[in-house]
């Protein structure tokens, strides 16, 4: 059912994230994600005589990561095309931190501590937060239809998880019937 018509309204900013997975030729997985900002006015930036055209990306951001089969990131690179301030493109480097981190609970904790304020940029950070989601998305259901098994996948870490998968929840008491766990 989709949202209800909405009222007489001015669209003033539209974001577009874009998560694809891929499996590679050589076993490795890929996430990809872009992330595009636009303005539906003209905005000048903060500290600059700089403005921002009405439709013009403020942010066109890129991040491919290539992981292995246990979720382990085992390469990354990152790109800033568009940004308000010539330094922004700067803080992608810092995003190689998270190769040999693995994308399991905790992720979006580490991401934060990692790159919080001034030790990265904000918007970097959110996407590779929403690409431990697209990772897991890609990735699990790719080992499970090959009968492989992920490191720290199991069933019983999916329990409580979210709200389809709360023990009390006609899934999970399906799931714990067909699976004798």
């Amino acid at each position: 059912m989709p949202l209800s018509p909405p009222v007489d309204r001015t669209e003033l900013h539209h974001r577009r994230l874009d998560f694809r997975g891929y499996r590679r030729g050589d076993g490795l997985f890929e996430i990809e994600c872009t992330l595009l900002d636009t303005k539906g006015m003209d905005v000048p930036l903060l500290g600059s005589q700089r403005v921002v055209a009405a439709g013009e990306p403020m942010h066109r951001m890129s991040i491919r990561m290539a992981l292995s089969g246990d979720l382990e990131v085992v390469a990354l690179e990152a790109v800033s095309d568009a940004t308000p301030y010539d330094v922004c493109p700067e803080a992608a480097a810092g995003l190689q931190a998270v190769v040999g981190m693995k994308i399991g609970s905790g992720w979006t904790y580490a991401i934060k501590r990692r790159f919080v304020g001034a030790a990265g940029c904000t918007h970097l950070a959110e996407m590779l937060i929403a690409m431990g989601t697209a990772a897991y998305q890609t990735v699990v259901p790719y080992n499970r239809l090959h009968g492989i098994e992920t490191a720290g996948f199991a069933l019983e870490k999916k329990v409580d998880s979210c709200y389809a998968y709360a023990a009390e929840r006609p899934l999970m008491q399906l799931v714990k019937a067909s699976t004798g766990r």
